[in-house]
């Protein structure tokens, strides 16, 4: 059925959008009146079609596709450029007019897909002040990561040398971890509703399905299942609401960022709104479970892929931390570990076309003029594979150390060229954080165990340009064997 719904809504969209095309001297792809170049691209994965293109046109080119203007940068010095030297940096900082946010987000009461005004610089700085807190100092909640962490030991041990798929270990950790960062609690039925609100989510908060309902949003009161999904994942939000208001009330709890938002203007002399909340946490259930899931499970598949690499985590797990468990402070000391994760998240990039920027007026970008209202692609997929990398479908963490096995700096050209988290206005606030939870899980888990092969099955390396389609590239289905190590660090 929405097969059926995708080709009309695509057949009445380029007639009802027909309009002039942008007018501009960048060089691009040429496309055909109405579509552009749409039927040229596979649209569950249009980064590799722009991977392609880019060989052709350039570190910046424009391209149309439904009566829509797009410009895409396609090195990491343009996206710098453009994302990060005024007046650019605030021209671009906005975002393009959307269905999910203007109905499922309270007319744009979030950070993520808020438009550029004084009311989203003050909400995104609330948010960033409260993960910087968690994040970077971690003294709020690294014990209750690890706490979360103990749950995948003892997954481990009673999984011990079967074959399994890590999918369910890796999202109970996330949920678990992510319910205690909202809402100061684990409760089963929270993180039951955070998991089916964001999947559900992922699948209408794409370009396509968002413009479909943007254009025409009577659809959504059609009895189809996709037509339903914005009216469920409304709803699954306010439950999401009210039962952490539930919680917290009645456990008296007084942490985590629910608490800290609702206390906003002692904490941070902001006063938000009650949707703007709703839309905070929201936004932070999208932010915190697909992406670091979809880092997570790669990695799990890449330590089976490299078992070379796996054992030089273990060593130098083993000579810095031992037996006790993991620390934020121990990354520094971890150079190894530390240019495993940069390696993986160069090389899955599954934010590849992050979310579109969008201009607030006429500008001027690498000496071409761009019009109002065109969209910006920052192509991070490109970024993170062009020739610069040297062999970028190569797994090798070496390449973010120095000769004596140092970690690059990060004003390194290696390290400035890797932009997983975006660049600029619109960079993800949850870095630091996102950073700090993969370490933790990594270290624990090479204390843990060792990740092999499943046993009685052929299993292929983890080949990014093949990996599940979305707004969050997520890689297939796989299993492995998890075998307990000699050594564990203390319970």
């Amino acid at each position: 059925m929405l097969e059926i719904i995708t080709v009309i809504f695509i057949l009445v969209l380029c007639i009802y959008h027909y309009r002039k095309e942008l007018k501009s001297d960048f060089p691009g792809p040429p496309g055909i009146p109405f579509v552009g170049v749409a039927f040229q691209v596979d649209l569950n994965r249009p980064h590799l079609k722009l991977y392609e293109w880019t060989s052709i046109y350039g570190e910046a080119f424009q391209f149309s596709a439904f009566g829509k203007s797009y410009i895409s940068l396609n090195s990491a010095d343009a996206i710098r450029n453009v994302l990060g030297c005024e007046p650019n940096a605030t021209t671009v900082a906005s975002r393009e007019p959307s269905f999910f946010g203007e109905y499922c987000l309270e007319n744009y009461s979030d950070i993520v897909f808020s438009p550029y005004s004084k009311e989203w610089s003050s909400r995104r700085k609330i948010g960033h002040q409260l993960l910087h807190t968690y994040g970077d100092g971690v003294h709020l909640l690294e014990d209750e990561i690890l706490q979360k962490l103990k749950y995948v030991k003892q997954y481990i041990k009673d999984n011990n040398e079967k074959n399994i798929d890590p999918h369910d270990m890796v999202e109970e950790f996330l949920c678990k971890n992510l319910a205690s960062l909202i809402a100061g609690t684990t409760d089963q039925q929270l993180q039951q509703l955070m998991k089916d609100m964001d999947h559900i989510a992922n699948d209408i908060a794409g370009p396509l399905v968002d413009n479909m309902f943007k254009t025409f949003p009577f659809l959504r009161f059609l009895p189809f299942s996709i037509t339903k999904k914005p009216f469920l994942v409304k709803s699954m939000l306010e439950d999401l609401i009210k039962r952490i208001k539930k919680i917290t009330e009645e456990q008296n709890i007084e942490k985590g960022m629910y608490h800290e938002l609702k206390n906003a203007v002692e904490a941070h002399a902001q006063h938000l709104t009650d949707n703007e909340i709703k839309c905070i946490i929201s936004d932070m259930v999208g932010a915190g479970f697909l992406t670091t899931r979809g880092t997570l499970m790669s990695l799990i598949h890449l330590l089976v892929d490299y078992p070379e690499i796996q054992n030089k985590i273990q060593n130098e797990i083993d000579d810095i931390i031992g037996e006790r468990e993991a620390h934020i402070n121990d990354r520094s000391s971890c150079p190894f570990t530390e240019a495993v994760i940069l390696e993986t998240l160069r090389y899955i990039s599954h934010v590849p076309l992050s979310i579109l920027h969008y201009t607030l007026e006429d500008c001027t970008i690498r000496g071409h003029l761009v019009p109002k209202g065109t969209r910006i692609l920052t192509n991070l997929w490109t970024v993170h594979h062009s020739d610069e990398w040297d062999d970028p479908f190569v797994f090798r963490p070496a390449r973010f150390l120095d000769d004596s096995g140092l970690l690059l700096p990060a004003t390194h050209q290696t390290r400035k060229r890797l932009l997983v988290f975006g660049f600029g206005k619109r960079s993800c606030i949850g870095e630091v954080f996102a950073k700090n939870r993969i370490f933790l899980f990594l270290a624990t888990l090479m204390q843990t165990c060792t990740v092999t092969k499943p046993s009685g099955q052929s299993t292929s390396n983890l080949d990014p340009r093949t990996m599940m389609p979305g707004i969050v590239l997520q890689p297939q289905h796989y299993q492995v064997q998890f075998k307990a190590r000699e050594i564990s660090c203390n319970q």
